[in-house]
């Protein structure tokens, strides 16, 4: 398994989770868990995204689009 990959799926895995507590995840709390840019964190989420497997809702109080899965029962 790749690097990049492995850094995209413990992203998805991360989402995954706090999406099953009902949380929704924005790059800020990737950035901080992991460690990784958020340019990096961007291209990552937009990946999943475009293969449907995240959402994007924005969140008009702290002006920033935030991530959740499709549903908690997918899988990388």
């Amino acid at each position: 398994m790749s690097k990049d990959t492995d850094t995209t799926e413990r992203i998805f895995e991360y989402i995954k989770n706090r999406s099953e507590i009902s949380e929704t995840t924005a790059i800020r709390h990737i950035h901080r868990r992991f460690g990784i840019v958020e340019e990096e964190i961007e291209e990552i989420l937009d990946k999943l995204f475009d293969e449907n497997k995240i959402r994007k809702i924005y969140d008009e109080e702290y002006q920033e689009n935030r991530f959740e899965t499709q549903s908690s029962n997918q899988s990388f």
